[in-house]
This record gives C-alpha cells, structure tokens and sequence, in this order.
C-alpha cells in the first residue's frame, strides 16, 4: 500500500482520474467474470451488482474527467493497481464461496485504506476530494460483500443450507442479507408473499419475479397495504398458506422492517400478528421470514421476539 501511496501522491489531478477510471474499469471486469462462473444465485447476484456499481463509478469518473479535461483521454498511469491480483475461484463448494468473498473484502479494504491515506498526502485539493470518494465507494463495497459472506457462515455454521430449512419462523437484521437469503431460499416449490418497506420495484429487480410483493406505506398506490390494515390480512395470508400447501408448495411469507410496524401498532399487537403467522406457516408447511433491528425495540420485546423467531443472521 505505502508503495502505490508514494506513487500516487504526487500525481496530477488528470493523472489520478486517469488511474481511478481504469481501475473501476478493471474492477468491473473482474467482478463480471466472477458472476458469470458463481453459481449460488446470492453470489452471482452480488457479483454483478459489483460490476455494475464499478461500471457506472467509471462512468461518473470519466465525466468528471470530461468536464476538467475537455477533449481529452485518460492517460495510462504506471503505478499498479489498488485491487490485489484477479482470482477465479471453481465455486464447487461452501468453502470456494467463502474463500473468494474473503479474498474480494480484502481487496476492497486494501483499496478503501489506499485511498483514505492518499487524500491524506495528496498536494491538490481536487486530487484529496477524488481521492475521499473512491474510499467511501470501496468501503461500501466491502459492506455488501460482507453480508453475503456473514449470510453464508451463519448457514455453514448450522451445517444446513437455505433450501433445507425446516418450516418455521426466521429472522434477520439486516434488510440487505435477507433480500440475499431470499436469493438463495426461493426456489421451487416455494412461493413468495411479501411485504416490504422499501420500494418494491428495486425489491423485485433483485429477487426476481417469485411471488407477489405488496409495498407496505401510508400511501395510496397500487398493490399498497397501510400499516394498521395489516392486522386485517390474516385470512389473506392464511389462504395464502393453506393454498401453496394444498397445491404441494411451501408458502414463504416475508415482512420487512417489523420495527417500522411495531410504530404503527405498537408491540402488543405486532407481536401477536408475528405469532399468528409463525403458527401459521408451521401448520401448514411454510415459513414467516421478518427483518427487524434490535435498537428498534426494548431489551425485554427484543428478547421475547427471538425467543420465537429463530435468529438467521
């Protein structure tokens, strides 16, 4: 790193843009390759969404580029790159998965502290506010390359996979996994209901079209539930249930953000809601999937919500 740092420290603000261009530009490659071989669908999912992240970071480099150095090309800039050598792993097992996530954290860590020490030696002040911005790009993408690599513990931790879960209720922390988990989780004969707090058309764009998806919002828009009509939905998620079981599927029912909901019905009654469904899904073969944080909740709702909810990750 102190190597690439003295390197790159000295170099004009062309200069650096120029480095930073093809090294997203490489970045983005790398991360398409590895999309293309994985075969788990969270992973693959990861990957690309990499890829495109890089893809459109280049792309916002090169306008910055435009806009300071009109009519010009970045230029080659000998100094090598902040991404440790590309590895292409065979992805034959749980230990592959791992080993290449690890490998990818590495590599974007190693990049974010490149970038935080080169904005803290760097003699321009263009090439220091570039330079802050491709660490917090790098830092965000070791966050999610972590998610899945925590997501993927956790399971190998239990020695059992997402399709072999047993019937049950299952919660994560962290939206970010459970859309990852979902990945992996929905495949046939499961059917997908859920209802989530973000906007349900990035939702649909990673999971894919595996159910129905109802955006839960105080606004009055189409497939909307408010949330003090969700109470009202337990026949519906009931003849959800009964009916992928009597069609030899397992109905998968997923709520999104039950801190968000506890503000709205308090705890009493999203307590008794989860419950509902948990038993639900437990009669008839299926499964309740929730997200929520601890922080959202008292010490004494928080523990009585994992007493009854097995904790994924």
């Amino acid at each position: 790193m102190k190597e690439i740092v003295d390197k790159l420290k000295n170099l004009s603000p062309k200069e650096l843009l120029s480095y930073a261009i093809f090294n997203e530009m490489e970045e983005s490659q790398y991360y398409a390759k590895l999309s293309q071989i994985a075969k788990r669908k969270s992973v693959k999912a990861l990957f690309k969404k990499m890829s495109d992240e890089s893809k459109a970071h280049e792309m916002t480099l090169r306008r910055v580029f435009a806009r300071l150095f009109p009519g010009e090309e970045p230029v080659k800039v000998e100094v090598p790159p902040v991404e440790v050598y590309p590895f292409y792993p065979k992805f034959e097992s749980v230990g592959d998965y791992l080993t290449a996530l690890e490998y990818c954290m590495e590599s974007e860590l190693f990049a974010k502290h490149t970038y935080e020490l080169l904005s803290s030696v760097a003699r321009d002040d263009e090439a220091r506010r570039v330079a802050r911005e491709l660490a917090t790009i790098e830092q965000g993408h070791y966050e999610e390359i972590r998610r899945v690599y925590e997501l993927i513990k956790a399971f190998e931790s239990r020695h059992v996979t997402p399709s072999n879960l047993e019937s049950g209720a299952y919660l994560l922390t962290d939206d970010g996994k459970a859309r990852y988990f979902l990945l992996d989780f929905l495949d046939e004969p499961r059917s997908l209901l859920a209802i989530v707090r973000e906007n349900p058309v990035k939702f649909r764009d990673l999971i894919g079209d595996c159910g129905r998806v109802l955006w839960l919002t105080k606004t009055d828009s189409e497939n909307s539930v408010p949330p003090e009509m969700l109470p009202e939905m337990i026949n519906e998620i009931s003849r959800f249930l009964k009916g992928c079981h009597s069609e030899g599927k397992q109905g998968v029912v997923f709520v999104q953000n039950l801190g968000y909901v506890m503000t709205q019905l308090g705890f009493k009654e999203t307590l008794d809601f989860v419950l509902y469904i948990k038993d639900l899904a437990i009669l008839y073969g299926g499964y309740l999937v929730v997200t929520a944080v601890p922080e959202a909740f008292e010490e004494r709702e928080w523990a009585i919500l994992t007493s009854e909810l097995e904790l994924i990750s």
